[in-house]
């Protein structure tokens, strides 16, 4: 198994993997499976090329083998500088955690935020996922003051990284 960068031509396993995620996890997300669901097949394979070729955006994956996704990440950043980079979608099959492959999932999306010249990133993490809310403080993430409520109820809070002090700390 390996994380890399999603390729163009993966739209329909990039719909698996998302599909699965709000399937296991609705609780974790703004967006409904139902509204997943509805998109025709051309929205995903037009988002796993924008996100393999795009200049502002990017998806990192688990390649589980076979055309199988088993994790993902989503980084876009503002295409005028200071470049803020946004972090969206993290998703890893519950077989896959605890094994490192979620830390490798982030430090793909920071790597890219940062060689883009980000000084920070910006996630939302829904109320009621206290794991993930761990795994991003764990990562450097504080609370950045906004949250969000949801119309279907719950909702979340922003997490932002200062980027710009790690790369100037290591200066």
């Amino acid at each position: 198994m390996e994380v890399r960068q999603i390729r163009a031509d993966e739209g329909m396993a990039l719909k698996g993997v998302r599909l699965r995620a709000l399937r296991l996890a609705p609780e974790a997300y703004h967006t409904t499976l139902d509204e997943a669901s509805e998109h025709p097949d051309e929205v995903w394979h037009d988002r796993a090329t924008r996100a393999a070729d795009g200049a502002y955006e990017a998806m990192f994956v688990v390649d589980r083998g076979q055309g199988v996704l088993g994790g993902m990440v989503y980084v876009n950043a503002l295409p005028e500088p200071p470049h803020d980079a946004f972090i969206s979608s993290m998703w890893l099959d519950d077989d896959l955690r605890g094994g490192g492959m979620a830390d490798a999932l982030m430090q793909s999306a920071e790597s890219w935020a940062r060689a883009l010249g980000a000084p920070q990133v910006e996630l939302w993490a829904s109320y009621a996922n206290d794991r993930a809310r761990r795994f991003y403080a764990r990562h450097g993430y504080v609370l950045g003051g906004v949250e969000e409520a949801w119309d279907r109820g719950g909702g979340s809070s922003l997490f932002v990284k200062d980027l710009a002090s790690e790369i100037r700390a290591g200066d």
